[in-house]
């Protein structure tokens, strides 16, 4: 790495180390130089404001194109169940789980779902047209539910302090997902001591 790749690096985790623990409105540039130790004219040597650094960590943490097509281009290949494709995708949350957890928390930035999901569906509805897929405005509804699904356990997990293990609930989606809420729901409902 270049001495400007890592003073750029150094002021992107000075900034991820602040962010962490307080909302972007409340971060100043100096704060940012002084955890990095640099000076104010560096930051904006590399940034021209703390907007920009927040913008930039968000594109870093959107999935893959593979990533995320990769699952669907499986399902052909494995009698439709798209869990058995999902290790790349259970590794990406461990390893970003932390940052997004701050973004998509009640201290984050609310664009980043929108963003997030809006980049992912893109991503998928151009494979489906590309398949020439009857119906393609409907399945963009079922990536939509799907995706508000996921991540609305996600932040239910985050906000129970990880109290489910991560293996149970990553089951416990796939369950939810191959049966549906209502089957599900019903079953439940109708389980009584």
């Amino acid at each position: 790495m270049s001495q400007k790749e890592i003073t750029k690096n150094n002021l992107i985790e000075a900034f991820w180390d602040i962010y962490k623990e307080k909302p972007l409105s409340k971060i100043t540039v100096q704060e940012i130089t002084d955890k990095a130790g640099y000076n104010r004219g560096t930051f904006y040597t590399y940034f021209k404001d703390i907007n920009e650094i927040q913008q930039l960590l968000k594109e870093n943490l959107i999935p893959t194109k593979d990533m995320i097509l990769g699952p669907l281009m499986m399902l052909d290949k494995n009698s439709g169940n798209i869990f058995e494709t999902l290790d790349r995708t259970n590794d990406y949350v461990k390893e970003h789980s932390e940052k997004i957890a701050v973004l998509i928390g009640p201290e984050g930035d609310p664009s980043f779902v929108h963003e997030f999901k809006m980049r992912i569906r893109m991503i998928i509805m151009d494979y489906v047209y590309e398949l020439k897929v009857k119906e393609p405005e409907k399945i963009e509804y079922i990536i939509e539910y799907q995706l508000s699904a996921l991540i609305g356990m996600f932040q239910l997990w985050l906000e129970k302090n990880e109290s489910m293990d991560e293996n149970v609930l990553a089951d416990f989606v796939e369950e939810v997902s191959n049966q549906g809420v209502t089957t599900m729901m019903t079953s439940m409902l109708n389980n009584k001591n």
